[in-house]
């Protein structure tokens, strides 16, 4: 687990320079650099979205678990 958090963090550090551009220059068709931003994008999204579903998955799913029911107590 270490190893894959150390090599995502790793690979971010890499490929931040494709991702940073000033908001006019963002998307421009002369920046070489802009081919790879909605790759960045998706990436970006994916990286975001999972942890936040995973999270939100397990507070619903035991949302109950403090309530103590009769047929648990015999």
């Amino acid at each position: 687990m270490k190893a894959l958090v150390l090599t995502v963090i790793t690979l971010l550090t890499v490929f931040a320079g494709e991702v940073m551009a000033c908001p006019a220059c963002a998307g421009s068709l002369q920046n070489p650099k802009d081919k790879y931003l909605v790759y960045s994008l998706i990436v970006f999204i994916v990286l975001i979205y999972i942890p936040f579903y995973l999270l939100y998955r397990t507070i619903i799913k035991n949302r109950h678990l403090n309530e103590l029911k009769e047929s648990d107590l015999k």
